[in-house]
């Protein structure tokens, strides 16, 4: 039940409540101190989750949203071992090259072909890596099989008319060659090496001769 008031008791009381102050004048301004903190707090810890979420992003180049390629991958290049130049002539008697072969691979045996134009042939190996072992196998009565050590530098090796024979001039030979890496075991005395493992190191032979 609403009781009625009249003009003069509502004028009483709105005096009597305008009158009385609040308990604490200073509520309204604390409280908008806090909501001011709040709202600060909640704008720092947004930029830190911004900044983490950049972070992330620059951590991880490689993806994307879409699952695909990234656009700034760079495509890989497979290095091969440097080329091992060859001299244009060797030997005492400077004897023009005649023939040659390149490799890209040490461990592996190679077979090499060539014709003799004289009993002064000379063969020249050279490995681009130092102290790597050179396996010669010949079917040259005076130089069967001949183990030795190959580098940057030349590797000599010449025939004379005793060490070459009869049949050696104007034929055509088939020698084997194999370079070892340097760390390969050897045993030069009875021309036998362990296990040997192919790996990269380049190396070339040349053959000089006299000229037709």
């Amino acid at each position: 039940m609403t009781m009625a008031h009249g003009p003069d008791e509502l004028t009483i009381m709105l005096r009597e409540r305008t009158a009385s102050p609040p308990a604490n004048p200073r509520r309204g301004e604390q409280a908008a101190a806090r909501g001011r903190r709040a709202l600060r707090r909640r704008r720092a810890c947004g930029a830190a989750l911004s900044a983490g979420a950049v972070a992330a992003v620059v951590a991880l180049p490689g993806l994307t949203g879409d699952g695909g390629a990234p656009a700034d991958v760079t495509p890989m290049s497979v290095r091969l071992p440097p080329a091992v130049p060859l001299p244009g002539t060797a030997g005492d008697l400077r004897l023009p090259l005649a023939a040659s072969a390149r490799y890209t691979h040490m461990g592996e045996p190679v077979r090499l072909t060539f014709t003799a134009l004289s009993v002064d042939t000379v063969y020249n190996v050279r490995c681009s890596v130092p102290d790597s072992w050179l396996v010669v196998e010949s079917e040259s009565p005076g130089r069967e099989t001949s183990i030795g050590r190959c580098g940057p530098q030349d590797h000599l090796a010449q025939y004379d008319r005793q060490s070459a024979g009869p049949a050696w001039a104007g034929r055509a030979h088939t020698w084997r060659l194999r370079v070892l890496p340097p760390g390969t075991r050897v045993d030069t005395a009875t021309f036998t090496f362990g296990e040997v493992t192919v790996q990269p190191g380049a190396w070339a032979v040349g053959i000089y001769d006299r000229r037709r």
